[in-house]
């Protein structure tokens, strides 16, 4: 039964309230996810709800290796799809679903801009989008090709990293990165892994930003959860100094207390963690129920692009949605980066698949099976509170994001060639509600590109650095939860109220 004292506090008395609620459940070594009820059932869901984790959860499928051009048939370009023009890159002319195409791509301020779901999409059932997973594109940066670990679209101040055929993903000096960003900011809600890659993924650089724990596949993941777990936390230096600070604390106890020997002690602490570890291994663990839900059994039977290496990453793309969503469950982590190439080799053109249009039964099932695991892996959020906001599902507090190096010529098909409209590239975002849906900036079927202004909302000349800037900005206050001033921590350039929703 609610406690009106409590739920009637207003202002500057309820925020008090809260960080005293917080301090004191510190004190009692109380869970979060039990403070949170505890105040939802004292004071409502709405102060449960204040006091929930100051950060959205995080999930990256990185495209690299050419493998992006794949997702621009899932969400190909509008005007592309529109065309209906057999001769373009598109796989399906006059199927699939368009939204917005009677608004314009610039005009002032915040505003929702053309969109198209290929019939293979996910967050859409019967022609019409989910209003719980609304669709944001924005032009990011430019090409990059045969990079695995793509940083270009995802740098949000800085420099965006070389651009030669082949060469390293790695950053110029300062530059920062969305993705490391985000996790620096996700460092207030505590988790034992805060960010996990499955390779090849890459975090980059960003002040505060913890340790990626890269993994070389979703099986993989759930060995990360064993003593190894602690030995990847410990990898950020403030993490090394407030373990110091502990350890050296409590063998100060240890002398107060008169007793020196602890050996038999610490090494049932350490068995409880190996044994912490397995517990968490077997909940974590795909069952035969997850894959049958995922549609495993169909891709078994299935012929996709790339044989049977296609086949083992669509599998493990399965198997770390999967996961992720235990591991969000538990409160084990705040970001996943999920990459879909393999880290090495060709896997029978899944890499840079220049001859996908050669191929198109193989690549219309592979697309299929991704928008099935995205709207699976969502369905699944739904079904679990998220520990750090008890009052909210899963699906409500994770973001996606969907990246690579390039996506291909969208207005040639034979050997789906490396150019783009303009030498533009893109990034899509499910926002959860805090970016207006669409495209932000236009590819354009005369093969120019022109940008958004960040601010106004109109067109502008496109600019690559600038616009990747913007768009890892936008993208970070989706993460922030519409708190502008933690995206202004990283991000450096103009004013970005035209891609994002007020908060």
């Amino acid at each position: 039964m609610a406690n009106y004292k409590i739920k009637d506090l207003r202002g500057t008395q309820r925020r008090g309230f809260l960080r005293l609620m917080g301090a004191a459940a510190a004190g009692f070594a109380l869970e979060r996810s039990k403070l949170l009820n505890y105040l939802l059932d004292q004071g409502g869901s709405a102060l449960a709800e204040e006091a929930c984790a100051e950060t959205n959860r995080h999930v990256g499928i990185i495209s690299g290796g050419g493998n992006f051009c794949l997702w621009q048939l899932v969400f190909p370009l509008p005007d592309v799809a529109a065309a209906m023009n057999p001769a373009f890159a598109y796989h399906k002319p006059g199927e699939g679903t368009a939204i917005n195409m009677d608004k314009p791509y610039f005009t002032s301020g915040p505003a929702d801009r053309p969109f198209f779901y290929g019939p293979e999409a996910p967050f859409i059932t019967g022609g019409v989008p989910d209003p719980k997973r609304p669709m944001t594109a924005f032009l990011s940066a430019d090409p990059v090709v045969h990079h695995r670990k793509p940083l270009r679209q995802i740098t949000i101040n800085g420099a965006l990293p070389g651009n030669a055929q082949g060469g390293d993903d790695g950053l110029a000096g300062g530059s920062v990165t969305l993705f490391a960003a985000i996790a620096a900011l996700q460092r207030t809600t505590v988790s034992i892994l805060p960010s996990i890659g499955i390779a090849p993924a890459s975090l980059g650089n960003a002040p505060g930003a913890p340790a990626l724990a890269v993994v070389p596949s979703a099986d993989a993941m759930v060995d990360l959860f064993n003593s190894a777990a602690a030995r990847a936390i410990l990898q950020a230096p403030e993490d090394k100094a407030m373990f110091e600070t502990y350890y050296k604390a409590i063998l100060g106890l240890r002398d107060v207390a008169g007793r020196p020997t602890w050996a038999r002690e610490i090494d049932t602490t350490k068995k409880a963690a190996n044994l912490l570890g397995k517990n968490l291994a077997q909940k974590l663990m795909p069952t035969a129920a997850d894959l049958t839900a995922y549609g495993v059994d169909q891709l078994q039977a299935a012929t996709v692009f790339g044989g049977n290496d296609g086949k083992a990453r669509l599998l493990n793309m399965a198997k770390a949605l999967i996961i992720t969503k235990k591991a969000f469950e538990l409160g084990l982590s705040n970001q996943v980066l999920i990459g879909i190439p393999p880290e090495a080799g060709g896997a029978n053109g899944f890499t840079d698949p220049h001859g996908a249009f050669d191929d198109m039964p193989g690549v219309i099932a592979t697309i299929g099976f991704w928008g099935m695991f995205l709207n699976r892996f969502y369905a699944d959020l739904a079904t679990a509170a998220d520990p750090a906001c008890t009052g909210k599902k899963l699906d409500d507090t994770v973001i996606l994001t969907i990246h690579g190096d390039h996506p291909h010529d969208p207005l040639s098909r034979p050997g789906w060639k490396d150019s783009t409209p303009g030498g533009s590239n893109w990034v899509y975002v499910m926002g959860n509600g805090h970016l207006p849906t669409g495209w932000h900036g236009h590819a354009k079927t005369d093969n120019t590109a022109e940008g958004i202004h960040p601010t106004t909302g109109m067109n502008m000349a496109y600019d690559p650095q600038k616009s990747a800037h913007a768009a890892s900005a936008a993208i970070l206050y989706a993460v922030a939860k519409g708190d502008m001033k933690k995206v202004t921590e990283f991000y450096k350039g103009e004013p970005i109220t035209a891609l994002v929703k007020p908060a």
